[in-house]
């Protein structure tokens, strides 16, 4: 379940504390929720749109997604900019709203997933 940390998974200078926090399975990242802020914080201030967030729950060698889901799509013409402060901002007041019950699950991490705009061009096409 627990994978090593792929080189490219995170971006270049995503810092090594919420890397070596970061829970890792099918090539894809999960914190804990006030770490998963913190990621959040940083991708949106690095030019990184986050698209949602799902909620994870380690169970003995599989994760169970449980049903706290979160996406953010872009707004027609949206600079991507505004978009990614806004993705962080949402995402951010989501999770803040969420955090009491999050706390209810158990032991629960949060799966960003995130984009650079090179990336958010290729998925469009």
């Amino acid at each position: 379940m627990d994978q090593p940390l792929t080189s490219d998974l995170f971006p270049s200078g995503f810092p090594s504390e919420l890397v070596s926090a970061a829970f890792v399975a099918s090539n894809e990242a999960a914190w804990r929720p006030a770490m998963a802020a913190r990621s959040i914080e940083w991708l949106g201030t690095h030019g990184y749109a986050v698209l949602g967030t799902e909620l994870w729950l380690p169970m003995g060698g599989s994760i169970q997604s449980l049903p706290y889901f979160q996406n953010v799509d872009r707004q027609g013409n949206e600079a991507w900019d505004t978009f990614v402060a806004r993705a962080a901002e949402e995402t951010l007041v989501y999770l803040r709203a969420f955090a009491p019950k999050f706390i209810e699950e158990g032991d629960v991490y949060v799966n960003v997933t995130w984009v650079s705009e090179a990336e958010f061009r290729n998925l469009e096409t």
